[in-house]
């Protein structure tokens, strides 16, 4: 990665994100095994920048379909509710470019870190060593601090249980397939809320405008690169994790603080899981784990190329919201929800098609749904699912 002709690869891969950003419930793990099929066209270190650029472009544009349908990835799915209602408000562009704002900062932010540690000969082997044996029980401690400060505290713990319940039945006693957790986070964050959508024709009237920023986005931006940070630590443990508990810890009744952290903690997360290849040698999602199969030897240009697709995601971001948000002021809203309805369920048969598990993938698809209707009937805050990760984490942790 150290010559001019990776660029054209690098804005390729802009472009390949800014499709499956735009594309509900489709994550970035899930069209990697497609993106392979360049690999003999494409010299393989141009294929990392490839795939930087894929991935980073579309965790921004992701933001998108979360604001205007609801419909979010694994990643992005804690910050799907606090968009929702403020594209309820008319101010769905705003939210948006605020989550945007934080991603980039975010991204800047997490590449002052790497040079900062770097320029201290940080020991980040020997802090993962000394931290490890407490993270079940911090997980635990916060889990508990959620509940507490929960204003429906019964319902909640049921919707924390059950969803634990499902993570645990699903990623330690399912079959082993790739992409198991797009039924899941389709099934309790996309197709509820779609349903909801069913019953609106038109979208609330959008103003399109610039958020102005100040300093206490900056300080949200700077705690969601910590978050992020801590990413390197927890292999067991993704964004959407650390997502979950920030959420706890930056209020969300400050929303536009939230979006702001919210989309530093995303990007940086994933800045941080391809960096750890560089760091401590292991890769942290499936982006760094490609990247290690293919044998590249990466080097610290890569954080070049990270801030340049920065700024192009950041850009594509502001550019397609505007025109997606026109667009959707003239169609029937309910109309597009139930086609995407349609959409979502149909890409989960295909990839539970191909899973050679079809039946499997269709009940937990189903399981899910059902349980994130519960969780909108009952009026819990969705990101509580979020224990369909984080109590599966917390029992490997125990019991390894």
């Amino acid at each position: 990665m150290n010559n001019l002709t990776d660029i054209p690869f690098l804005f390729m891969g802009g472009i390949c994100g800014i499709f499956t950003g735009l594309l509900p419930g489709i994550h970035p793990n899930t069209i990697l095994p497609i993106s392979f099929v360049f690999l003999p066209i494409i010299p393989t270190n141009s294929f990392t920048s490839f795939l930087i650029g894929m991935v980073i472009t579309h965790y921004f544009i992701n933001y998108i379909p979360s604001a205007f349908i609801g419909a979010p990835d694994d990643e992005t799915a804690v910050s799907v509710i606090p968009l929702h209602n403020l594209t309820k408000n008319g101010e769905g562009y705003e939210g948006i470019i605020l989550c945007g704002m934080g991603g980039f900062i975010g991204i800047i932010f997490s590449l002052c870190f790497l040079f900062l540690i770097l320029l201290l000969n940080f020991d980040l082997n020997g802090l993962y060593a000394l931290f490890k044996p407490f993270i079940p029980f911090v997980l635990l401690l916060l889990i508990i601090i959620t509940v507490i400060f929960s204003s429906n505290k019964i319902w909640s713990i049921i919707i924390m249980v059950l969803s634990g319940i499902l993570g645990f039945v699903v990623l330690y006693n399912g079959p082993p397939i790739e992409n198991i957790l797009t039924p899941l986070f389709t099934g309790m964050f996309a197709i509820p809320l779609l349903i909801e959508n069913l019953k609106t024709s038109k979208l609330t009237h959008q103003i399109i405008s610039f958020p102005e920023f100040d300093l206490s986005h900056l300080k949200s931006a700077i705690a969601g690169t910590v978050g992020g940070f801590f990413r390197i630590f927890l292999p067991a443990i993704g964004g959407a994790q650390i997502n979950f508990f920030l959420s706890k810890i930056i209020k969300e009744n400050d929303i536009k603080n939230f979006l702001v952290s919210q989309g530093s903690i995303t990007l940086s997360n994933e800045v941080f899981s391809v960096l750890a290849l560089l760091l401590i040698g292991t890769g942290r999602s499936g982006t760094a784990i490609a990247m290690k199969d293919l044998n590249i030897n990466l080097n610290y240009d890569i954080a070049i190329y990270m801030l340049i697709i920065a700024g192009f995601g950041f850009f594509a971001l502001c550019f397609v919201a505007k025109y997606f948000l026109r667009y959707m002021n003239k169609v029937d809203y309910g109309k597009i929800s139930f086609y995407l309805l349609i959409f979502c369920s149909a890409v989960i048969f295909v990839l539970g098609y191909f899973s050679n598990y079809l039946i499997y993938y269709l009940i937990v698809y189903m399981v899910s749904v059902f349980l994130g209707i519960l969780c909108v009937k009952t009026k819990v805050n969705m990101s509580y699912m979020m224990c369909v990760l984080v109590l599966p984490t917390v029992l490997y942790y125990l019991i390894r």
